[in-house]
């Protein structure tokens, strides 16, 4: 029997809830989204997987760890979440990387009518894989080579005032994740084998780095994704393409107005927009009893 709701107290999730829940995640959304990073037949680099709930995040957070484990891939990393830059009342568990599939995010927005479902768009799967930035870089005359002015822009750079506050910013844990913003002529695979080196000497372990492209305000951009180990977070340098330089701190806002240089999600963010609508909060036996019945 439900527990009377009060002020202190959480409503169990019926029998019915629990299935609904359980549902979403046998569903041909959720399952196809799995197949498509399980069953490619190229090099993939990113996915976001798009749906409406009204499960409080950290309980979608521990189904998808236990559903995953019980799949013989647990999570490699921890998972980040956070508020969207650009919708208000819309937020992404992370960096859900488990072992042997690329990493993704599963990005939510509130449900009105339904516990779970997918989110009521035209696209509702994005992946990012080799075929796909071939194609997007090949839209940039971007420059593989370096001249002199190039290294020393690049020098520049990584030793600026906004190069330094990104790996602050990146490095204090109220900051869950964050992109550094560039502008630039140059292939991402020179920004990248930069950055690493200026990530190392900062005493940054990274695991992987790979080429995304990513949605802002209907027009795609490009960026390079860090997953490290140290500081156990995924982060970014988004980039712009500008044929006059090799490469300089951004000199237009992207996400937010805080900085052009940068854009950051803290962990301030997070209550504020739970609050915004009743979450349905699921005890851990609850959460195991939605994934038993997946």
């Amino acid at each position: 029997m439900n527990k009377p709701a009060t002020e202190f107290s959480i409503p169990e999730a019926t029998p019915a809830e629990i299935e609904a829940i359980a549902a979403y995640f046998r569903s041909e959304h959720w399952q196809g989204a799995i197949a498509a990073l399980t069953d490619s037949d190229e090099t993939l680099y990113h996915a976001h997987v798009y749906i409406e709930t009204q499960v409080h995040p950290l309980a979608l957070e521990e189904i998808v760890k236990q559903w995953f484990a019980r799949q013989g891939r647990p999570l490699h990393r921890r998972i980040e979440i956070f508020t969207s830059g650009q919708v208000h009342d819309a937020g992404s568990i992370h960096g859900i990387e488990p072992a042997g599939l690329p990493h993704f995010d599963l990005l939510w927005q509130w449900a009105p009518d339904r516990l779970i479902g997918p989110a009521p768009r035209k696209e509702t799967l994005e992946i990012w894989g080799e075929r796909y930035m071939e194609a997007f870089l090949a839209k940039f005359p971007l420059r593989t080579e370096t001249t002199a002015r190039d290294e020393a822009e690049l020098a520049d750079y990584f030793a600026s005032p906004a190069w330094t506050r990104y790996c602050e910013l990146n490095e204090h844990p109220d900051v869950v994740h964050i992109h550094a913003n560039v502008e630039t002529s140059l292939h991402p695979s020179i920004l990248r084998e930069h950055a690493l080196r200026a990530m190392s000497a900062r005493g940054w372990e990274i695991e992987e780095a790979v080429p995304v492209a990513f949605n802002m305000r209907g027009q795609m951009h490009g960026k390079v994704v860090f997953l490290a180990r140290r500081p156990e977070k995924i982060f970014d340098i988004a980039w712009s393409f500008n044929p006059t330089v090799g490469i300089i701190p951004s000199t237009r806002y992207w996400l937010t107005t805080e900085s052009p240089t940068h854009d950051a999600r803290t962990m301030h963010e997070l209550p504020l927009l739970l609050k915004r609508y009743p979450y349905r909060w699921l005890s851990l036996a609850e959460v195991e009893a939605v994934v038993d019945a997946i």
